[in-house]
């Protein structure tokens, strides 16, 4: 019997690049999910990864590549554009969000309610939305931007309105929540981290969750990325591509051989 998977991406802004060099092998390897889960640019991968096209998700990062950010919207003109505007200009274009919200697999993407102040903040509560929720392409939509909205990127108190709530990038609650996978779901949990700081709290998460039964298959970056959260250079964005190809072909490899 075919073992059920989860897969699970953490935070990591541009390092995110990493991951869209995993959907290849993965598909070439005939390895499926059952959930694919996700925070801020892990939780955008993983709509990709439902939605199924390698080759458009590659591209995806190269149109956006020739763009700079910009970290207010009143510095948005040009060729610089804010990361919510980018997704909505060149991800949610490129992608088939319909595909992915009416995928076999579960999407499930982690956001930051914002529920009241804490001053100077705001205060945040993790919910998670998934593709089974979503009434339409548009509101998938909105959720695969909620989760990756970081506020001082895309206006200090701006946010993503979701059926009359207010939500933000889901990594300022989590970079790896690993409930989002309840216990028992699933028998094995891919998870990758493509940030240092996502990578600890990668590992503190496991840690916590000793007790979990299920078997947990790590492909972090095997060297050090090429890429910052901001980088929009396509060469250092096509070699973290291609060092996410190479990390989990050898992880597909480690996993065949136990």
């Amino acid at each position: 019997m075919c073992p059920r998977r989860a897969l699970l991406m953490a935070s990591g802004a541009n390092r995110g690049a990493y991951y869209a060099g995993f959907l290849q092998p993965l598909q070439e390897a005939g390895i499926d999910f059952d959930i694919l889960a996700g925070v801020s640019a892990g939780g955008i991968a993983s709509a990709w990864f439902a939605a199924g096209d390698a080759q458009a998700l590659i591209s995806s990062w190269k149109e956006a590549s020739r763009w700079k950010i910009s970290f207010h919207p009143w510095l948005s003109h040009g060729m610089s554009r804010t990361v919510d505007e980018l997704i909505q200009r060149i991800t949610l274009q490129i992608m088939d969000v319909e595909a992915a919200r009416t995928a076999r697999q579960e999407v499930r993407v982690a956001v930051a309610r914002v529920c009241g102040r804490r001053w100077p903040f705001p205060r945040l509560e993790r919910e998670i939305f998934t593709n089974r929720q979503a009434l339409d392409a548009e509101e998938f939509g909105r959720m695969l931007r909620a989760t990756a909205f970081v506020p001082w990127v895309n206006g200090l108190r701006a946010s993503v309105r979701i059926r009359g709530e207010r939500y933000l990038d889901g990594g300022l609650v989590g970079r790896v929540p690993l409930e989002m996978i309840r216990p028992g779901e699933v028998d094995e949990i891919w998870v990758s981290a493509c940030s240092p700081n996502g990578r600890k709290e990668l590992q503190k998460e496991i840690e916590a969750a000793s007790s979990r039964k299920e078997r947990i298959i790590i492909c972090n970056p095997s060297t050090e990325l090429p890429v910052g959260r901001w980088t929009m250079d396509w060469e250092r964005i096509s070699s973290a591509i291609e060092i996410g190809r190479r990390d989990m072909e050898a992880c597909i490899r480690r996993y065949r051989e136990r």
